[in-house]
């Protein structure tokens, strides 16, 4: 019975893991002058002049403010800005890499281990010949599979009206699908994350999904 629920745990715990496969992790770099967010008057603006009128930099340019304004900073309105943010959002053409995941053969019970325990787990709901007791037996296994991975990045710098630079932070991730609009929201959650955080240092970040049902 003891292995039986050893392996009824493996199993919750390959259940597990792939809830946790639904969180959106980033690393962020960070170089800054910054002791504290100062609530300044920001103007968000493209790095790149072809993207100014763009209306897909405009949504990305949204998501990049509201975790601004979660520090204090405000819009700049009819006033002159304290701060000149600079944003650009990239996602390269992919590359090829090996994962190695956990997997479950199609056979789990009967192949290995049913006959080898020498007798029978007899249960009054499965019969005399327990059609549940050891079914786990050796049904896992390891295999290395290749993905395709596209790294979608996130660049965001504060200045100072006269071209001062106070900070500069980038967020990465690696992401199965080429889809910025989607993974933007994310990245810029995930680069505000403990803002301005540490300078001269890159950290993960971790971030919880929506579950999916």
């Amino acid at each position: 019975m003891t292995k039986i629920f050893s392996r009824v745990l493996l199993v919750l715990g390959v259940m597990a893991l792939s809830a946790c496969a639904s969180n959106f992790r980033s690393n962020v770099t960070t170089f800054h002058e910054i002791t504290a967010p100062g609530g300044e008057r920001v103007l968000l603006t493209p790095m790149n002049p072809e993207k100014q009128d763009s209306i897909e930099f405009r949504q990305y340019a949204d998501a990049i403010a509201v975790q601004l304004q979660g520090y204090g900073y405000k819009e700049t309105g009819e006033s002159e800005p304290e701060l000149i943010a600079g944003f650009d959002v990239t996602i390269d053409d992919g590359r090829e890499k090996l994962i190695n995941r956990p997997g479950i053969t199609p056979y789990p019970y009967w192949t290995t281990g049913y006959w080898g325990y020498g007798r029978f787990w007899r249960s009054p709901f499965f019969g005399p010949y327990g059609g549940f007791g050891y079914g786990f037996g050796n049904g896992f296994n390891n295999e290395v599979v290749a993905r395709t991975v596209y790294l979608a990045t996130l660049r965001v710098e504060l200045r100072k009206p006269d071209g001062t630079l106070v900070y500069e932070g980038r967020a990465e991730t690696e992401t199965r699908r080429k889809d910025l609009p989607k993974v933007m929201p994310y990245l810029a959650k995930a680069l505000f994350e403990q803002f301005p955080g540490n300078s001269g240092e890159t950290r993960r970040v971790v971030i919880e999904k929506e579950k999916k049902q």
